[in-house]
């Protein structure tokens, strides 16, 4: 048996390698993706949680000691359907940074058996296109964690999610970012509408309209604090839809000097707002 000369090994070794794809870039943006995408968690802010406030700010100005009835049911609904969609897209990018990375785990796909259905939860309306987004990505994640074959599967994973993940993206930004921005804007003017009745009531001393005064700068430290979270929130997510559609562009030249380029770029820009959202945490 003929033994390989040493000139027609090194060829042979050198074409090999010249065929592997390194996936780093893509591990990298994808890995950035799902730890901006996380930051959800670190929002400390929803439906629910804004209408308790509300309630909160009605016993005040009724001078209610008692709790006031509140009802948040349908703001509850609103964070439910909020987390059954943000739950899908944190699992693709989870799904995306193992399979760049090329060490999958077992992944836990319970949440992904769950439906979503069309209809109006409180301050959220879920459309068709919503529910078949969703439907998708499910189907996505639970054949790629089943499929024997799936560290081969980058591609096609990507290419067939990245439509349904940028609506989902775009649906989660909508209602976390602006539906909330939106609340706590009016939150904001109850706010000014009371303390500054308050500060004009003559029947009041300067030491109280200088208590009214410092309740209502505190008040509007805590909007501030929750609106430019939502606004990092919404930057990041914005971020990651317009470097995932990079991705989704360039899968087919993973290994070209563009498609790397662009895509730690956009990991770099992550990192940046993750950092930012961290520091108004602090």
């Amino acid at each position: 048996m003929k033994t390989l000369q040493k000139p027609t090994l090194i060829i042979l070794m050198a074409s090999l390698l010249s065929a592997c794809v390194s996936l780093k870039h893509v591990h990298d943006f994808s890995s950035a993706s799902l730890t901006g995408v996380q930051g959800f968690n670190e929002l400390g802010y929803s439906f629910e949680s804004h209408c308790k406030a509300n309630c909160r700010a009605a016993s005040i100005r009724n001078l209610n000691i008692l709790d006031e009835d509140c009802d948040c049911t349908s703001d509850q609904m609103a964070d439910s359907v909020t987390l059954k969609i943000y739950n899908v897209v944190q699992g693709y990018f989870d799904g995306l940074t193992k399979l760049s990375d090329k060490t999958l785990t077992n992944y836990k796909t319970d949440d992904l058996q769950q439906a979503l259905i069309e209809g109006d939860f409180g301050s959220i309306t879920v459309g068709q296109k919503e529910v078949t987004s969703y439907s998708k990505i499910s189907g996505v994640l639970l054949r790629v964690f089943t499929d024997t074959y799936r560290k081969n599967k980058l591609k096609g994973y990507v290419k067939e999610a990245n439509t349904p993940v940028l609506q989902l993206l775009a649906f989660l930004k909508l209602n976390i970012s602006s539906n909330l921005q939106g609340k706590l804007n009016v939150r904001r003017q109850r706010a000014r509408s009371y303390h500054f009745d308050l500060v004009n009531d003559s029947t009041l001393s300067n030491y109280e309209k200088a208590r009214v005064v410092k309740a209502y700068h505190n008040e509007l430290h805590d909007i501030d604090q929750k609106q430019v979270k939502l606004l990092v929130y919404g930057k990041t997510l914005d971020t990651i839809t317009e470097g995932h559609q990079q991705l989704f562009n360039q899968i087919d030249h993973l290994n070209e000097a563009a498609a790397k380029q662009v895509l730690y770029q956009y990991a770099s820009e992550l990192g940046t707002m993750i950092t930012e959202l961290k520091k108004v945490n602090e």
